[in-house]
C-alpha cells in the first residue's frame, strides 16, 4: 500500500453509495486520478468542504489497486465562474488517467488561483496535448473545411477538432463541447 501526499485540483464529484464520494482529481504527481472518499456525504465530514470542484487542495491518497482519498485540505477559494468549471470539464475530457503533466498541471494550476481564463491559455493547452502545432507562427488547418488561418479559432471536444468560425456556425454543435481557442 503506497502512501502519497500532492496538491490536486478537482475536477468532478460524484456520489458513489450513501456515504462514499467518487472524485476526479488532477494531482500534481500522479496526473488524473479518481478516488474514493469513505464518509464524504455524511453530515459530520470534513473532507465535503474541502473537496468540492474548482479548488486546490493538498491531498493524501492510498493506492490499494485503486485511489482512496484520505484527506483534503483545500487551499483558497473556490472558483464559481463558469468559464472556470468548463475548463475544468475541459481537462477532465482531455486527459488520461495516471499520466502525469507538469505543463498542464501549472497551466491549470495558475487558471485555478486567477479564476479566469482567456482562449489563449485553450490555444496552449490544445498545442502541449499534440492537438494542434504549438508555434504561434503556424497556421492551424479546419478539420471540415479545410481552410488554414486566423479563423480557426475553436476546438470540438468529443471529436478532438480544430474548426473556424463559418464551420462552428453552419453546425449543430453543442456549446458545453467546443472552446474558443484564439
Amino acid at each position: 500500500m503506497a502512501e502519497e501526499y500532492t496538491q490536486a485540483f478537482v475536477l468532478r464529484k460524484d456520489v458513489r453509495n450513501d456515504k462514499d464520494s467518487l472524485y476526479i482529481l488532477y494531482t500534481q504527481k500522479l496526473g488524473k486520478v479518481s478516488a474514493i472518499a469513505k464518509s464524504a456525504r455524511k453530515v459530520t465530514s470534513k473532507l465535503s468542504g474541502h473537496l468540492s470542484p474548482g479548488r486546490l487542495v493538498d491531498v493524501r491518497l492510498i493506492d490499494k489497486g485503486s485511489f482512496q482519498l484520505l484527506d483534503g485540505l483545500s487551499r483558497g477559494n473556490k472558483c464559481r465562474e463558469l468559464e472556470v468549471l468548463r475548463f475544468l470539464n475541459f481537462i477532465e475530457s482531455m486527459t488520461p488517467y495516471n499520466q502525469p503533466d507538469s505543463h498542464v498541471w501549472h497551466i491549470a494550476k495558475e487558471v485555478l488561483e486567477r479564476c479566469q481564463i482567456e482562449p489563449v491559455v485553450y490555444r496552449e493547452l490544445v498545442g502541449v496535448m499534440g492537438f494542434a502545432p504549438i508555434q504561434k507562427g503556424e497556421a492551424l488547418t479546419c478539420a471540415k473545411c479545410k481552410k488554414k488561418g486566423a479563423q480557426v479559432n475553436h476546438f470540438y471536444i468529443p471529436d478532438i477538432v480544430l474548426l473556424c468560425s463559418n464551420c462552428v456556425t453552419g453546425v449543430r454543435i453543442d456549446t458545453n463541447d467546443l472552446v474558443k481557442i484564439s
